[in-house]
C-alpha cells in the first residue's frame, strides 16, 4: 500500500522551512498572521470570560447560606443597612460643628509659624473645654 520514508531531523527542519516560507507568501499570508490573530482573540474571550464567571460563581456560592442559620449559629451578625441617615447621626454625635473657625493653611512660599501658632491655640482652647466639662 502506503510506504513511509524515515525522514531525518536535518531534511525535516528544511521541509517545515520551505513549507513555511510559501504560506508565508502574500498569497497565503492569511495562515501566517491572520488565523493565530483570530485565534488569540476569540480565545482570549473565551478564557477571560472562564475567569470572570469564576468570580460571580464563587459570590453565589457565599450568598446560599441560609441568613437565619448564620445568626443562629452566631457566624455573621445581622447588619443594619447603611443609609444617609444612619451616617448623618453618627457624625452628628461625633463632631461639633456649631462652633468652628476656618483657618487657612500657609500656601508653600509663606511662613507656616502663624499656622502652627492658630493650631496650637486650637488645641489649648480644646484642651480647656475639655478639662471644664470632665470636673
Amino acid at each position: 500500500m502506503y510506504q513511509y520514508k524515515m525522514v531525518t531531523s536535518p531534511a525535516l527542519l528544511s521541509q517545515l522551512t520551505a513549507r513555511w516560507k510559501t504560506l508565508s507568501s502574500g498569497t497565503r499570508a492569511f495562515l501566517k498572521v491572520g488565523l493565530p490573530m483570530i485565534i488569540m482573540v476569540v480565545g482570549g474571550s473565551y478564557g477571560l470570560e472562564r475567569f470572570s464567571s469564576l468570580r460571580y460563581d464563587v459570590q453565589f456560592r457565599k450568598r446560599r447560606i441560609d441568613k437565619n442559620l448564620e445568626e443562629k449559629f452566631g457566624w455573621k451578625k445581622k447588619e443594619e443597612p447603611v443609609t444617609l441617615e444612619n451616617q448623618f447621626e453618627k457624625v452628628q454625635k461625633d463632631v461639633d460643628v456649631s462652633d468652628w473657625e476656618n483657618i487657612r493653611g500657609p500656601r508653600p512660599w509663606e511662613d507656616s509659624k502663624e499656622f502652627q501658632l492658630k493650631m496650637a491655640e486650637q488645641r489649648q482652647r480644646r484642651k480647656q473645654q475639655a478639662d471644664t466639662t470632665g470636673q
